[in-house]
């Protein structure tokens, strides 16, 4: 516990509790490392444990008890787990669908009281809420059921915490990277139990450096949403099948996807060719992580970001450019064209995902910092280790 964050979360716990803590917990954002809009169309992707996170100690307790840095206090009595209209968005929401589901999946749950610290830069797109939905359902595996709760079960809790108790329609990949930790493989096909596959730890890669150039992601949901609901509409419309994932070989699709197609919106078709093109970026980058194809590795994240651009378009919201992940992008590639950039997460708004060679990575922070703050801006690295506790 030599880290200054959990010495912190020490010093918040005493001071809330009058008692030292059983333990501590660290629980990873999540990088996407590739794979930009394929998982809710079961798709492919990669996925990494981030080293910014959550730092917590913790302890047991007879109900629920919270201090956070930054975000204040929670508390709440172990009685009635049921959704509520009036807690969606909230942290409260999360912590009660994390404990319902693993309840409901046989596990035992428990009280338990916790001073959290996180790192995590406000828009840095590294999925705060999977970190903090893994260190609930961490708390609850070390507390009460002897460590025995598998990753996939806990992050299948968080998402449940997401979906059904928050409020927000997401997928299962950003709770696999806090979960999982390391470099996931991940294949969506049977989204309710999707393949993980853990690839070789890549000490060769490029460094790793998160911009935010500017507002979040609040307020976007119907572009969120547009984006699923055009990839159906071309499965249903043109292949007959209910998600793009389903339909069985991605070149035979494309090239149907070249041919005229009466009563397809041309948006609804880029985005289409974007997934099936991902995909097989997707399963190439697997090969280069195998190979520790560093140039093949930057190839396939310019590749990305091109099509995110020019078919996925989800850059920047429409009519603002100014302070969009494509403003940054591009001020980016025009400064340091040795590097690979692109839009991390949703997309429209946040951060940009950026992969520099160490050489470079303080000149471009002080040339990202001149435009957009210091504070918009944080080296990120790969934790080795999902939500887990610390000795």
């Amino acid at each position: 516990m030599k880290e200054p964050s959990f010495k912190r979360a020490l010093a918040s716990y005493q001071a809330a509790f009058r008692t030292a803590p059983a333990g501590f917990i660290f629980s990873p954002g999540r990088l996407e490392i590739l794979g930009n809009h394929t998982d809710h169309n079961h798709g492919l992707c990669l996925v990494a444990g981030c080293n910014l996170g959550i730092r917590a100690a913790y302890g047991p307790a007879q109900d629920v008890s919270l201090e956070s840095q930054g975000y204040g206090s929670l508390a709440f009595a172990l009685k009635d787990f049921s959704p509520r209209e009036g807690e969606k968005g909230s942290t409260m929401a999360l912590t009660k669908g994390v404990l319902a589901f693993l309840r409901g999946q046989g596990f035992a749950i428990g009280g338990f009281r916790a001073a959290l610290n996180s790192d995590i830069f406000p828009g840095a797109g590294v999925s705060s809420s999977a970190a903090y939905e893994l260190f609930v359902a961490e708390a609850m595996n070390v507390l009460y059921n002897g460590g025995r709760i598998d990753r996939l079960t806990k992050a299948k809790a968080g998402q449940y915490a997401e979906n059904v108790y928050f409020g927000k329609a997401s997928g299962l990949l950003d709770q696999c990277g806090s979960s999982f930790g390391g470099v996931q493989y991940l294949d969506f096909r049977d989204p309710k139990n999707p393949l993980v596959e853990p690839l070789p730890f890549p000490e060769w890669m490029p460094r790793i450096l998160l911009v935010n150039p500017g507002p979040g992601h609040q307020g976007l949901n119907d572009l969120y949403g547009e984006l699923p609901r055009d990839m159906r509409f071309v499965a249903e419309k043109v292949f007959g099948a209910a998600f793009l994932g389903d339909v069985a070989d991605g070149e035979d699709a494309l090239a149907r996807l070249k041919e005229p197609l009466e009563g397809i919106p041309e948006r609804a078709r880029l985005r289409a060719i974007h997934f099936f093109r991902e995909n097989e970026r997707v399963k190439r980058m697997k090969e280069a992580f195998s190979k520790k194809d560093r140039r093949e590795f930057l190839a396939l994240e310019r590749e990305s970001e091109y099509s995110q651009e020019h078919f996925l378009r989800n850059v920047m919201i429409p009519g603002r450019y100014a302070g969009s992940p494509l403003e940054c992008v591009e001020r980016a590639k025009e400064a340091f064209p040795g590097g690979a950039y692109r839009v991390m997460g949703g997309g429209f708004a946040g951060s940009v995902i950026c992969f520099l060679e160490a050489g470079e990575v303080a000149s471009f922070s002080k040339k990202m910092a001149s435009f957009y703050g210091g504070g918009a801006v944080a080296e990120a690295s790969i934790s080795r280790l999902g939500a887990h506790r610390v000795a």
